[in-house]
Parts: structure tokens; sequence; C-alpha cells
């Protein structure tokens, strides 16, 4: 008997998704200020935030491309299976984290740890993303007959435009912050666009 029916791991997935988003906006706290009247020193207080605020925008919606994306993934399954049902929950495991990473970073922003581990986290949760392309690819029977040629083109998609991004975002921020900032927010604007990539089924 099959216990991983797709609509309760679909169910859990989106739950997780949903916790995510939440957690991510209550890292940034209403700042502290002596004067409580004192416009200059809420808008200091409020531009020290800053960092905070970007951080958080570029992981709602990095968080909120990965659900789109892992969506697309179980739409084109025809059922779950075991070796599915862990890698979901691998690809769970690194997105659930992203709140760390993203606190770390708007605290830190000019600090080059805190930053390249930011990259180094949506690294892992792209391998993720990757592995489970790949096992889908190397197993064309769970999914909705699609050709060999789309399933290997979203393994190539996936490395092109997650992983490697992601590590070249990791290396760049020993250059300068700045740069991964601007990296790590190209991949999330690159992905917030329509995709062309039309599923093409089996011909018997």
């Amino acid at each position: 008997m099959n216990y991983f029916t797709k609509s309760r791991v679909e169910a859990f997935s989106d739950g997780i998704f949903a916790i995510i988003i939440t957690l991510l906006i209550l890292e940034i706290k209403v700042p502290h200020i002596k004067s409580p009247e004192s416009i200059g020193e809420l808008t200091e207080s409020l531009l020290h935030l800053a960092p905070k605020f970007i951080a958080w925008v570029i992981s709602f919606l990095s968080v909120a491309v990965i659900w789109v994306n892992h969506h697309r993934i179980f739409e084109s399954l025809k059922h779950i299976n075991h070796a599915v049902f862990w890698l979901n929950a691998n690809l769970l495991l690194w997105v659930s984290f992203i709140p760390f990473p993203t606190a770390l970073m708007g605290d830190y922003p000019n600090n080059k740890l805190a930053v390249s581990f930011f990259g180094l986290s949506s690294l892992m949760m792209g391998i993720a993303f990757l592995f489970f392309r790949y096992y889908m690819w190397k197993r064309p029977e769970i999914t909705k007959d699609y050709s060999e040629e789309y399933l290997r083109r979203g393994v190539r998609n996936v490395l092109l435009f997650g992983p490697i991004p992601y590590a070249v975002g990791v290396a760049t921020a020993w250059i300068h912050p700045y740069i991964a900032f601007a990296c790590y927010a190209l991949v999330t604007i690159y992905f917030i666009f329509p995709q062309s990539d039309t599923p093409s089924t089996q011909v018997e």
C-alpha cells in the first residue's frame, strides 16, 4: 500500500512554505528610539534596517519562486513514491533554513562571511532541486509521460539557473558583499518572469 499520497505531500509542503514566509518577516523588529517624537531619530533607525528589508525582499521572492517551481514539479508527477517523498523532504529542509541566513545577512550586510553563507544555503537548496529533477529524468515513468528531452532540459535549467549562479554569489561575496546581493537578486528576478518551457510528451 502506497502511504505517500500526492495530495497529502503537497498539503504538507504548502504548509511549510506558508510558515517560512511568515518567519521571514518576524526577523524585522520595530526599532526602539530614545525620543518617540523624533522624526530624525526614527528615520535613522529605519535606514539602519534597510539591509534587513532588502534581505527580506530577496528571500520572500525566492521562496515564492521556489513554491512555483515546486508546484510545477508536482503537477508533472503521476504519483509519489518513497524516493520522491524524501527528495521533497530534503528540498523542504533547505528551504525551511532560509530565514536564518536571511537574518544573518540582514544583520551583517557588510560581513563577507554572512553574505556568503546566505549564498551557500541557497546553493544547497538549488542542489536539492537538482537531485529532484535528476531523479525525474532517470525515472520518467513517475511523470505524466514527458519526453526524455524535456526532462533532461529540466535538469540542465535547474543547474544553470540554480547552483551555478548561487555558487558565483558565494564567491563574489568575498570580493564585495553588494555584488553578491545583486547576484542573489538577479537569480530571483529571472524566475519571476514566465518561462516558455512547454512540456512535451513521449510519442508512441
